[in-house]
C-alpha cells in the first residue's frame, strides 16, 4: 500500500508513519508542491532493492564485457602471464 502526503502532515505524524511502514510494510510517499520528494519504506526492502539492482547491474556490465572480449583467460595464464612480467612465481 502506498500512502501520499503533504510535507506539511509528516511533523505531527511521523512517529505513527514510521509504526506503519516498520509494521505494516506500507510505503509513504511525501509530496511537496504536489511532487513527491520523499519515500518511506522499510529498510530491509531498501537494502533488498538496492542489492537488487547492483546485482542486475553487474550482470549488465558482465555482458557488456563478454561482448566486448574475443578471448577469455583462466586463472593459470594470469599468474604465468604475471610471472613473465614480473619474474616471480606465484
Amino acid at each position: 500500500m502506498v500512502n501520499v502526503l503533504q510535507i506539511g502532515q509528516v511533523g505531527n505524524e511521523l512517529s505513527q508513519l514510521v509504526h506503519d511502514v516498520s509494521d505494516r510494510n506500507d510505503r509513504i510517499v511525501i509530496e511537496s508542491d504536489g511532487k513527491p520528494v520523499v519515500a518511506m519504506v522499510r529498510y530491509e526492502y531498501l537494502t533488498g532493492l538496492l542489492e537488487a539492482l547492483e546485482d542486475a547491474l553487474d550482470s549488465k556490465l558482465l555482458r557488456q564485457a563478454i561482448a566486448g572480449n574475443d578471448a577469455f583467460f583462466g586463472f593459470e595464464d594470469v599468474l604465468a602471464e604475471h610471472n613473465q612480467i614480473y619474474g616471480s612465481k606465484f
